[in-house]
Formats: C-alpha cells, structure tokens, sequence
C-alpha cells in the first residue's frame, strides 16, 4: 500500500516538500476497513494537521513505518 501512495504521490504532487503515510487507530477512526492516508505536505489548510496528530497508546493516527514495525513478525530463526 505505501508503495502504491508513494508512487501516486510522487506523479501527482512532485513538488511536495514531504510525503507522510499512516493510519487512524480507533476509536478515532471514522470508517470500519482498513484504509492508507496519502499526504503532500504541507497541510494546506494548516490546521488539518491536527485531524492526522498521533495520541501514542491512547489511538490517533500511527505512521505506516511505525505500524509496520509493529505488526513485523518475529523472526524465530535467528
């Protein structure tokens, strides 16, 4: 999925100063599947910024990388 985003952003807004990647965690999600935020940054308006903060355990939104690195499964032959 961040491969895809990044490729889409990449054609469609080459002139970003930065790309973020990430998902809502409940209970701030709005909708029930599984769906990846996409940005050009920076947030225009600017106070959407707030809408994609990260609450820690508490929920919010968590990077893809940061999931990514949770969700990895553990390597039992090292």
């Amino acid at each position: 999925m961040v491969k895809i985003g990044q490729s889409l952003l990449q054609r469609d807004a080459p002139g970003a100063v930065e790309y973020r990647f990430g998902f809502h965690q409940p209970p701030f999600n709005s909708v029930s599947h599984l769906h990846l935020h996409c940005f050009a940054l920076p947030y225009i308006p600017r106070w959407k910024k707030i809408k994609y903060l990260s609450f820690g355990p508490l929920g919010g939104f968590i990077e893809a990388d940061d999931l990514l690195k949770k969700i990895k499964p553990i390597d039992n032959n090292s």
